[in-house]
């Protein structure tokens, strides 16, 4: 395989040199059992290349995922997708400038509001099985929204969501590109699309202008690693990267990154397809297309109902069959699978799922309506704060954001007004059994008044 990073890596391990330098653990000799790790760690050395000024291999690397994935030019992530939100949203939109976008947004999001100073103007996707899932994004309600806003600088949409329903990212991006606003895509959940006929298209193949991936998510790199596929110049865009990465960045996730996409480049297509193939064979609905808005059913993510509790359902999984899901939804589980998987894993799911919860247990599901904004997200986080009860949070306005973990996304945002629909939502998720983000012993912070 042609991994210009990952060979460089091990070649300096080679040398067997003294090293006075970071990291700290000195190779295989500071971390016990950490040895295979620790072989390739190091730092910034003539030989392995300035993630942030790169001119060698890591910059070798680069180049090689942008030619097969793609895109004009490809960045090495090491904070996860995450941080290539908070890039690409800090490049495209300054202070006070408008950004419209997907309100089916990562936290990440929330955050990329609070640093940069971007006015929201939300749009909010198709809801699907009465509330349990969100769907795609209308084009139309994007064009509406740069008709009512021509000042907008970007959108920003999340496609595939967490449920694998991708948007149709080539007609948003035409329209995005006619009122002069760049397009950003969150495709954390989509590193692989495009890597079979059986997969959706890749987003940064489709007309966005900035794409964020997450490798980790589903193709073999490790946890952290992520690209940013970019297909249009923003001058801030690589101080920004700077900014919201480590400025000692991790050679093994940067490696990792390298051999994923040889990896994929090698056999990609073949271990894509057979998946995709196994995953229809097993649970042939997931290659519906649902709702009006989704362009596109990632097929090998598997949106699974089990009737009852879904966090009940997932703990018993867990415990009773030894299978862990990536999270519950209101109806069900989701499941994210990978080229590791096999047609008898597949198979031994769908037989667990058949025992796995039945007594009936409604849970809230994601869908929210549009809030109250009474000031903007970055005002809201630096002001002065209090702990309210969440019971008796109903009009006061939200300091931080308040999530369902996973899949992060929120159901109030830093600036906007709880609503008694919120607290009865948060309060029925807790005592479901799912993990709120934003809610400490029964209480939230608000702005203080």
């Amino acid at each position: 395989m042609y991994t210009p990073l990952y060979t460089a890596l091990l070649d300096l391990y080679n040398k067997n040199q003294l090293s006075f330098h970071m990291p700290g653990h000195s190779g295989e000799k500071g971390m016990e059992g950490f040895s295979l790790l620790c072989e390739i760690d190091t730092t910034e050395v003539p030989e392995s290349d300035n993630l942030f000024f790169a001119d060698g291999p890591i910059a070798e690397a680069e180049r090689a995922a942008a030619e097969f994935f793609g895109a004009k030019k490809t960045r090495l992530l090491v904070g996860g997708s995450s941080s290539g939100v908070l890039a690409m949203v800090g490049a495209a939109v300054r202070e006070g400038e408008k950004i419209i976008c997907d309100r089916f947004c990562h936290r990440s999001f929330v955050s990329a509001l609070v640093f940069s100073g971007a006015v929201p103007v939300w749009i909010t996707p198709e809801s699907l099985e009465g509330g349990a899932l969100w769907g795609g994004i209308a084009p139309a309600d994007v064009e509406r929204a740069l008709r009512e806003n021509p000042d907008a600088k970007a959108v920003y949409i999340t496609s595939p969501n967490y449920f694998g329903y991708a948007s149709d990212v080539s007609a948003i991006a035409e329209i995005a590109h006619k009122y002069g606003a760049a397009l950003l895509v969150d495709g954390a959940h989509g590193a692989h699309f495009g890597l079979s006929p059986l997969l959706p298209p890749a987003p940064w193949k489709c007309g966005a202008d900035l794409c964020t991936v997450s490798a980790h998510k589903t193709l073999p790199a490790l946890t952290q690693a992520a690209w940013l596929h970019i297909n249009m110049d923003f001058p801030r865009l690589e101080a920004m990267l700077k900014m919201h990465q480590s400025s000692s960045p991790s050679y093994i996730l940067m490696a990792s990154l390298d051999y994923a996409r040889a990896k994929m480049e090698e056999e990609g297509e073949r271990l894509w397809s057979g998946l995709a193939e196994n995953s229809l064979a097993v649970f042939p609905e997931q290659g519906n297309v649902p709702g009006k808005y989704v362009k596109y059913k990632d097929p090998t993510r598997l949106v699974l109902p089990t009737g009852g509790n879904p966090f009940k359902a997932a703990e018993r999984l867990r415990k009773e069959h030894g299978i862990s899901v990536e999270c519950s939804y209101g109806k069900g589980v989701v499941c994210i699978t990978n080229i590791s998987h096999t047609a008898e894993d597949l198979r031994r799911l769908k037989a667990a799922l058949c025992t796995a919860e039945n007594s009936p247990s409604p849970v809230p599901g994601f869908t929210t309506e549009m809030h109250y904004a009474a000031m903007a997200p970055r005002r809201a986080f630096y002001a002065d704060i209090e702990e309210v009860e969440l019971s008796e949070a109903a009009g006061r306005v939200c300091a931080r954001e308040v999530l369902l973990y996973p899949p992060g996304v929120p159901r109030v945002l830093p600036g906007e007004v709880v609503t008694e629909a919120d607290i009865a939502a948060i309060s029925a998720l807790i005592s479901a059994g799912g993990e709120v983000h934003g809610v400490e012993n029964g209480r939230i912070c608000c702005v203080l008044m």
